[in-house]
């Protein structure tokens, strides 16, 4: 098996995270900055940005976020999140995933393709970012709170940091040290999940 492999085998979703590296922030900033820019993106537009917070801006954004959310997610819902969002404030930092409609506009144009290029650049981001971090032996899981952009639901948390008004936020990612096992992952059989075809 190879090493990649089995990096992707070890890359699990960590809720209990927590603030126990040796790791220095700029170490983790610099892995992040070196793997994002050899992620792909459709003629190498390269629309995605990463907001990296540490420290009190990561507990700034959560608690931001939990404020906002406690009047939207209800009753198992929010039993289930608050938890999450809490969690994400004990940790080392999170990645915020946005995409920037002006790159988009200028390199792709508005239209359906672009918007699938987009998503498909953001997951290639995440993807990457969290394969990174669990090489570094950090955990962290992927978050879609507060997003739509057409809706205006990211300004605040733009506004905040003082990020472009043309950055859509797509994902959040809080990540740290893993303060507990990830649950047992089920798995489909794999002839169903993937069909070979020819010899």
């Amino acid at each position: 098996m190879t090493q990649f492999t089995d990096l992707v085998k070890e890359r699990r979703t960590a809720y209990a995270i927590g603030n126990n590296t040796e790791l220095s922030n700029k170490e983790i900033a610099d892995r992040i900055r070196e793997v994002a820019q050899e992620v792909p993106t459709a003629f190498n537009s390269q629309t995605t940005r990463l907001v990296v917070l540490f420290g009190e801006d990561n507990v700034k954004l959560w608690d931001h976020i939990l404020d906002i959310q406690k009047d939207v997610l209800e009753g198992d819902m929010w039993e289930m999140m608050s938890g999450v969002m809490q969690g994400a404030k004990a940790g080392v930092g999170t990645v915020l995933f946005f995409e920037d409609h002006d790159v988009l506009d200028a390199t792709l144009g508005k239209n359906e393709r672009a918007d699938v290029y987009k998503q498909h650049h953001s997951a290639n981001a995440q993807y990457g970012i969290w394969l990174a971090l669990t090489d570094l032996g950090l955990g962290g899981s992927l978050q879609h709170m507060n997003i739509g952009f057409e809706q205006g639901f990211d300004k605040s948390v733009k506004e905040m940091f003082g990020l472009p008004s043309s950055y859509e936020m797509i994902a959040q990612m809080p990540f740290g040290s893993i303060e507990a096992s990830a649950n047992p992952k089920e798995y489909i059989d794999s002839s169903e999940q993937v069909r070979v075809v020819g010899e």
